[in-house]
């Protein structure tokens, strides 16, 4: 039997939940992080299976950086640091304030919730 692209495209989002179901509820700590231009990403122990997937804040934060080729100016307007020097100082300060817990710094910097409450679960 031959599918559509719309009928693959179906099959293709079914299984994805599916595989996001399963993931939740092996790791019910795995965040969603809603990124610009309507993107998402995942941060959680086993998160990196999937596209824009990260196992660790710090993977994640490197991603957002090298995404921005290294540029830290970017990276802190994209956390709504405004291009103000001393906010962007602010920025680093932050950084070292929130010492070994990046994640509690990207929650506070970014939209985020956990993937149980993103699938309704």
């Amino acid at each position: 039997m031959l599918y559509s692209q719309e009928q693959l495209d179906e099959i293709n989002r079914q299984n994805e939940i599916k595989e996001l179901e399963t993931l939740a509820e092996n790791d019910p700590d795995t965040i969603v992080v809603y990124l610009p231009d309507n993107y998402e990403a995942l941060i959680g122990k086993s998160a990196d299976d999937f596209a824009n997937g990260f196992k660790s804040a710090v993977d994640f934060l490197a991603s957002r950086l090298n995404y921005y080729n290294g540029d830290l100016n970017r990276l802190a307007d994209e956390l709504g640091y405004d291009d103000v020097s001393p906010n962007r100082f602010d920025f680093v300060l932050d950084l070292g304030n929130y010492g070994d817990d990046l994640l509690e710094f990207i929650k506070d910097s970014y939209q985020c919730e956990t993937l149980t409450s993103y699938l309704g679960i």
